[in-house]
């Protein structure tokens, strides 16, 4: 696991260097209210978004699982950033949530999120996988409101990865994909930019032994 910026470690990353990039990126809702020690402010994320795909895709000999969220500040180049891709995508799947916080008076409940699939084609390593995920919403620490789900990170680690894998998340967090990915029998690069969810996600991981 490494304390830095996703891109410069995928700089050193030769091409097909792992076998699965599982992530989700920060969703750049500018208020600042999700991540108590990351700035949640890009100026441009379209270009965020496209060189953080662009590198995952090509850094992985698989997949690129690339989760986000849709919201009122992003949805602009969450869309473009698909029609983009658009030829790259093999599979998109909703991720509902069953009990969201409701959005204030008549506005639209975000109840959802994307798990786009980069790749040439997706099979699952069970019959009957559907694209849609129904989850409950967890309790967040007032540290990191924007933890991957577990359940989540099980569901695709399980489903599209094989014993021995090499799994690089570039967005750690507090290593949730490391968690699934160590308690499965996979191995886990990851990346995070901030210190101290750098080093939760040690601890957590290295709570496993």
């Amino acid at each position: 696991m490494y304390n830095e910026c996703c891109f410069s470690l995928m700089a050193r990353m030769p091409d097909n260097f792992v076998d699965i990039v599982f992530t989700s990126p920060p969703y750049n809702r500018k208020r600042n209210d999700k991540y108590l020690h990351y700035n949640d402010t890009i100026d441009d994320y379209y270009n965020f978004l496209f060189k953080a795909i662009g590198e995952s895709i090509r850094v992985s000999s698989g997949l690129v699982f690339f989760n986000i969220m849709k919201n009122y500040y992003n949805k602009d180049d969450v869309f473009r950033i698909i029609g983009n891709f658009s030829n790259q995508i093999c599979e998109l799947f909703i991720w509902e949530k069953s009990n969201p916080l409701p959005a204030a008076g008549k506005a639209i409940t975000n109840a959802y999120e994307f798990i786009i699939v980069f790749g040439d084609k997706i099979k699952s390593n069970t019959t009957y996988t559907k694209n849609h995920i129904t989850t409950p919403v967890t309790k967040m620490p007032k540290f990191h409101k924007a933890v991957m789900n577990e359940k989540i990170a099980l569901f695709f680690i399980e489903k599209f990865t094989k014993p021995g894998d090499i799994i690089y998340d570039p967005f750690m967090g507090i290593g949730t994909t490391g968690v699934i990915a160590k308690q499965l029998g996979r191995g886990f690069i990851g990346s995070e930019i901030s210190k101290e969810y750098y080093e939760i996600a040690i601890k957590n991981i290295d709570n496993l032994n």
